[in-house]
């Protein structure tokens, strides 16, 4: 086969490959030589140099079409004045496609870039999802499929995702967020030069150090995680796994943890690329300093839903014509996690918290994450126990505003069990009835514990996966998480798109929003004030039989009594739920004192006005 050499397009960046012709465009940090490596793609021997002409350069950047090499059985490297590096583009990445494969260790944990074939014929019904209705649910594709019950074939990888779909239908959620699925070093290892028997100074890995689990750090973004979706082939596996969620009805939320290393432009061109390539719904941007400007303005992201905390106020202002930008950060997680577990927390703070709403922009509220405490831990642990990282506990947040009633960590102690289980149901209910979009983390509606490690991100075992136990009170957990969701999406104008107003606007008879305490209309505004009751008005709701919802959240330790608002025509209050019982049992019959409801201590009590 006759090997030839031509100007390139300079269109894209990485190595694109069309037929028996790759074209490699590149760029240079300043005005010197290079080298496209060629790799046998088995044994990683270099097979090939081929120099780049300087008459194929433009500025910094060169684009060369190569014809003539057998690409199937080739990857690559660039080397740049005399230092070897992988290309930030790669869109392949060969050399990593088993989880903590150690034998790496002898080839110095290098990794090498593949020749990308973009063709796949989609066969999605591709859902559209409106912030409104969005029902996040945060995962790790090995924490979640790795206990699960399922065969080993499936465990870690893409097809465990695909065989839990209809777990995660049947759940309720419309929205998977992934942790990191691009290609990422999995192995924190160090490397030193030594001396050789010829006196020459020579680089030397060293073994493993532990596991980066989690994924964050230095990344090959354009590239599928290979030990994540079977090997050469991630690109077409990646892409079926999208489309059977797509076809399930969900969409994909990808998380991108950029480093300073990576560029703006390299930050605006993954995002695209992976939006165009994979279909991928929406990002989750973590990472200081982002082109967060530049990305909200990024036209071919115009409907893709990005998550960051670091967004400019203005961003979130300006109307796309679509609600696509989500401010992420913790402000909802811990005035509830101090309520709960009384330490000076404030009713108020809570209540602007799950009120929070944007008319052209949105929030996302979570009660747990991965970067802290499952949610049975804060309830769990009253310190955190990261003694397995290797850091001598001083790795992991020190604000966890948790504690353990009675017994730090596991008890058999049933009425402490009660107690866990409670608050539990308790977050959750206050976390999807809040307007915000909220946020799930894998494992929290099974009672999931990393035994007080509130940052595993070294933990590929049973720390950080997630524990799918069997056990009676996970699975009424787990029923009841199902209900309140069914409940939310029941009820639009618990997810309102737009803020409230705290009035009556459209002439209804009661404001849109509107708080209560043991006199109805008056909240009381002190903060010794440990219970509010929040009525949603049924008006204000999108849906054509909307009921009132009445929400009535008593942080006290004993009994709390709440003023019910007297309801429009001949409406009457029902009980749909209390937290403080484990299974979900709507009343058929009206409340028999239709002007008080007494809420136990630390529950919630859910009731309709119909």
């Amino acid at each position: 086969m006759k090997k030839s050499m031509t100007i390139g397009d300079f269109s894209d960046f990485g190595a694109t490959r069309v037929g028996d012709t790759v074209t490699f465009t590149y760029e240079l940090p300043q005005l010197g030589s290079s080298k496209i490596l060629l790799f046998h793609s088995k044994t990683f021997k270099c097979l090939h140099e081929i120099r780049v002409p300087k008459e194929y350069h433009m500025g910094r950047v060169i684009s060369v079409s190569v014809t003539g090499y057998a690409w199937d059985h080739l990857c690559y490297l660039y080397e740049i004045d005399g230092k070897i590096v992988l290309d930030p583009y790669a869109k392949k990445i060969m050399g990593r496609d088993r989880w903590m494969d150690t034998k790496r260790q002898e080839n110095l944990y290098q990794v090498y870039g593949g020749f990308y074939d973009g063709s796949y014929t989609w066969k999605e019904e591709r859902p559209q999802i409106d912030a409104s209705d969005m029902i996040i649910y945060k995962l790790h594709m090995r924490g979640f499929t790795m206990q699960h019950g399922l065969h080993a074939a499936l465990k870690g990888n893409y097809k465990g995702i695909i065989a839990l779909l209809p777990e995660l239908q049947e759940l309720g959620v419309t929205s998977l967020e992934f942790m990191p699925l691009y290609d990422f070093e999995d192995i924190f290892y160090h490397t030193h030069f030594e001396l050789d028997e010829n006196y020459q100074s020579v680089l030397v890995a060293e073994a493993p150090m532990k596991t980066n689990y989690w994924g964050y750090g230095n990344a090959a973004y354009f590239a599928p995680k290979a030990s994540f979706f079977g090997g050469s082939e991630a690109a077409i596996h990646c892409k079926e796994m999208i489309e059977a969620i797509h076809n399930a009805g969900m969409e994909v939320i990808m998380e991108f943890s950029f480093t300073g290393e990576a560029t703006d432009d390299l930050i605006i061109d993954a995002l695209r690329f992976w939006a165009k390539e994979y279909h991928v719904d929406g990002f989750h941007l973590l990472g200081a300093g982002l082109p967060a400007k530049r990305i909200a303005a990024e036209p071919f992201l115009g409907s893709s839903k990005i998550f960051y905390d670091q967004f400019p106020r203005e961003c979130l202002l300006q109307d796309d014509g679509v609600k696509h930008l989500f401010a992420y950060n913790d402000f909802f997680q811990y005035p509830l996690r101090r309520l709960q577990n009384h330490m000076d927390g404030n009713v108020n703070e809570l209540a602007g918290m799950m009120r929070r709403q944007e008319e052209h922009s949105g929030y996302i509220n979570f009660i747990s994450n991965n970067n802290g405490f499952t949610l049975m831990d804060v309830f769990t642990y009253g310190e955190k126990h990261n003694e397995a990282n290797g850091e001598e506990n001083r790795d992991g947040s020190n604000y966890n505003c948790s504690f353990n009633f009675g017994q730090e960590g596991p008890t058999n102690n049933r009425m402490i069990q009660r107690i866990r289980y409670c608050n539990m149901r308790t977050a959750l209910a206050i976390l999807l009835l809040s307007q915000g979009v909220p946020q799930i983390l894998s494992g929290d509606e099974v009672a999931n514990s990393a035994l007080g490690n509130n940052n595993p991100y070294c933990q590929d075992n049973e720390v950080g996966w997630v524990n799918f136990t069997k056990k009676k009170s996970a699975q009424k957990l787990r029923d009841y998480v199902c209900q309140l969701i069914a409940f939310r999406k029941a009820h639009s104008v618990l997810s309102l798109s737009e803020p409230m107003q705290q009035s009556d606007y459209r002439s209804t008879g009661l404001p849109d929003l509107s708080y209560h305490g043991r006199e109805p209309w008056i909240m009381g505004i002190g903060d010794e004030k440990k219970a509010v009751g929040i009525l949603y008005n049924a008006a204000y709701g999108t849906g054509k039989k909307e009921e009132d919802v009445m929400v009535c959240i008593n942080f006290y330790y004993g009994e709390e009594s709440f003023a019910l608002p007297k309801l429009l025509g001949s409406r009457k209050w029902y009980q749909v739920t209390n937290t403080g019982e484990d299974v979900w049992n709507p009343s058929k019959k009206p409340l028999a004192n239709q002007s008080e409801a007494l809420v136990p201590g630390g529950t919630v009590t859910i009731l309709i006005g119909k």
